[in-house]
């Protein structure tokens, strides 16, 4: 019923948005005689508007074009840059190399004045030879260095030049732009955004269509083996997620064609969104880390919809999740909002499989090899119940005697079950063996202490 009044509504709304536009088209030839009783000529107003669009074109041509060389320039800048700066090092890097040499052909001239070697002597001139020509080469260096200072500073004016003949041809376009929408009129502005308006409404139901479809393929397939299952929880997570994301890019593209319809420039607009998003980075980080981790949750699987998880100090099924946000609904009905970004680490309790792990107490005077059995023997009746067939998936396993308490013997065993079924076969299970304990006078003592006073004192006769 539900898919029948989707399609209902697609081919209506698809049908209407047509026709608006098509009016549209028609208002746009007749618009002279429509809202512009001043303007005479229908075809010149047309040849016009057709003369703004061209104009339009090419400059978003140029602006392109612009960009490209823009970027360009800024490449060139950054390399002449880092040229400057690894001469900067070379350059330094010299100099200490010169002072060093200068330094140490000065200590042996000192030498050599005082011990009258020849030796000293010629080997303090040779450091000062090798520290002229180090010299020189830094003097080379400075000069290499000057000229890279004249390039990355012609670069950088370059750059701002072709930026600001890329921000006025975008000025140019958003004149155009204006200009186009105002030769149109306002009644074909407001027909195409009315059609931009349904064909978006079309697109959303159309989405809805789709995600219904394989939502109701899933719940046909429920109840396949376990392999399909999974299958299934990880199609419907991500048919969520993707209907999710489709609202916002389908509520996003109707806007931005409107505004385009009226002739707003939207570049201007993703500027002051960037420079409102640079007064608001502090919280933008919270949601960039919402949305990051929401989809590496979805990719790896980690949990789905319909699955039971405890995340933090919170538990619950998964009723609905997207890239930013986690919904769980507890026991007690309560929804509970979690940011992705807020998961460090999940606990699923349905995934793949489930464990039934019950611990039964029993009185110390009772047969533990008896009681095993009794216990191995309710298993065995729940494993042919026609009910609880489907939803255990190997037989009971014994784990044994896990514990003396104070009051009783503690055995310990588990059931592999399908996910989430786990609470109901340990419910029914618990059920039946306190039955059967009570037909076979099994006792299952509550908690109690026995308190021991010591011997009576020996009473002595008078005589």
């Amino acid at each position: 019923m539900k898919k029948k009044t989707i399609s209902a509504l697609i081919i209506p709304a698809m049908v209407l948005s047509m026709s608006v536009m098509a009016i549209a088209g028609e208002t746009e030839t007749n618009a002279t005689t429509a809202i512009s009783p001043t303007d005479a000529d229908p075809q010149a107003k047309a040849d016009e508007i057709n003369k703004l669009e061209n104009e339009a074109a090419k400059t978003e041509d140029k602006i392109k074009s612009k960009a490209e060389h823009v970027d360009k320039i800024q490449q060139e800048a950054e390399k002449t840059h880092r040229e400057k700066e690894q001469l900067e090092k070379e350059a330094a890097l010299k100099e200490k190399e010169a002072a060093v040499a200068r330094q140490e052909a000065a200590a042996l001239k000192k030498e050599a004045q005082v011990t009258r070697d020849p030796e000293v002597a010629k080997k303090a001139k040779q450091l000062e030879k090798e520290a002229r020509q180090i010299e020189k080469e830094s003097d080379i260096y400075k000069k290499k260095l000057g000229v890279a200072e004249v390039k990355a500073k012609l670069a950088e004016e370059k750059l701002a030049v072709s930026q600001t003949a890329v921000e006025a041809l975008k000025k140019e376009l958003e004149v155009l732009q204006y200009a186009k929408a105002a030769k149109r009129g306002i009644l074909y502005n407001i027909l195409t955004s009315l059609g931009i308006i349904l064909a978006g409404v079309a697109a959303f139901l159309f989405l809805k269509l789709i995600v219904w479809i394989v939502g109701f393929f899933i719940e046909r397939k429920r109840k396949g083996v376990l392999v399909a299952r999974e299958l299934n929880l990880r199609i419907k997570t991500v048919n969520k997620t993707v209907y999710w994301l489709g609202t916002v890019i389908i509520g996003i593209s109707v806007v931005y064609f409107i505004l385009a319809t009226f002739g707003v420039s939207v570049a201007p607009l993703l500027a002051g969104a960037g420079i409102v998003g640079l007064a608001f980075g502090f919280g933008g980080q919270y949601l960039i880390r919402d949305v990051i981790n929401g989809f590496f949750i979805v990719l790896e699987g980690q949990y789905r919809i319909d699955d039971v998880v405890k995340i933090g100090e919170f538990g619950g099924l998964v009723e609905d999740m997207n890239l930013r946000i986690t919904t769980l609904r507890d026991l007690e009905g309560r929804v509970i909002i979690i940011p992705n970004g807020e998961i460090k680490t999940v606990v699923n309790y349905t995934k793949e499989y489930a464990q039934a792990l019950l611990d039964v107490r029993v009185a110390y005077k009772e047969n533990v090899d008896s009681v095993i059995e009794v216990i191995k023997e309710v298993g065995k009746s729940m494993r042919i119940d026609d009910h609880y067939a489907f939803m255990i998936l190997n037989d009971l396993e014994m784990l044994g005697v896990d514990d003396f308490s104070e009051s009783a013997v503690v055995v310990r065993f588990r059931i592999k079950t399908l996910p989430i079924k786990q609470w109901e076969v340990a419910r029914e299970f618990r059920r039946r063996l306190k039955k059967r304990f009570d037909e076979l006078g099994i006792e299952m003592p509550f908690p109690h202490r026995t308190i021991y006073w010591g011997n009576e004192p020996t009473k002595v006769k008078k005589q």
